[in-house]
């Protein structure tokens, strides 16, 4: 049973578990088990077995995914709010992505057991897994989009307007070193640092040691839309 001092206030906020039914709500949490995380920590690892889902209260995380090499690359990163695990739930398969912690944080786990008998007692309940499912596809498929927007500049405040909706720090930065952001949008660190600089030049981000913080939103937008 979950203890009620957990911040629960970010799940209900919006996304896939604020549109739930209240007794879906009520039920799921009820099977979860807080858990801290330290920084590089891993929720799990590409090809573990699937245990369960998680949804993070505080912090954030970022996912890998493994290329035909065999080299892991950061393709995104989330913040409070995030559900992930879901993918291989019911297809008893080992896991795609790595999903490793990126701060100090806080989430809660859902082992596989418990979510098996929640279905298996009210059926019903496999439309909203699905529903979770479907949310994260969006998530991939955009990102899949905005990879091959063609310009670098273009892709790079497509990442950051992206990463920034994830983010879940109170002063706005976002947690990200050039270098996970040159991954982002597969382009080398030169390439990245010039196309960021220019777009501090312009006044629409701030870059600071290992983040960024967008000063101008709208401003970003129509740099995109150019």
């Amino acid at each position: 049973m979950l203890n009620k001092s957990n911040n629960l206030n970010t799940l209900r906020k919006g996304g896939w578990f604020s549109n739930r039914s209240a007794a879906f709500q009520r039920d799921l949490l009820e099977c979860g088990i807080a858990k801290d995380f330290e920084a590089s920590e891993a929720l799990y690892h590409h090809g573990d077995t699937v245990n369960g889902i998680f949804a993070v209260l505080e912090g954030g995380v970022q996912i890998t995914v493994p290329a035909d090499d065999g080299q892991e690359f950061v393709i995104h990163r989330e913040g409070a709010g995030f559900w992930v695990g879901d993918l291989a739930l019911f297809a008893d398969s080992s896991r795609l992505v790595s999903v490793v912690v990126t701060q100090t944080t806080r989430a809660l786990f859902f082992p596989n057991s418990r979510v098996t008998k929640l279905v298996q007692e009210k059926p019903d309940y496999v439309r909203d897994f699905y529903a979770l499912s479907h949310e994260n596809m969006q998530t991939a498929l955009r990102i899949v989009a905005n990879l091959v927007v063609t310009g670098t500049e273009k892709r790079l405040a497509l990442r950051l307007l992206h990463l920034d909706e994830g983010t879940s720090k109170s002063d706005g930065w976002i947690e990200v070193s050039q270098e996970e952001l040159a991954e982002m949008i597969a382009v080398s660190q030169p390439t990245l640092h010039r196309s960021l600089h220019r777009l501090a030049d312009l006044g629409l981000v701030e870059v600071g040691y290992g983040r960024v913080l967008l000063k101008d939103r709208r401003g970003l937008i129509a740099n995109c839309q150019n």
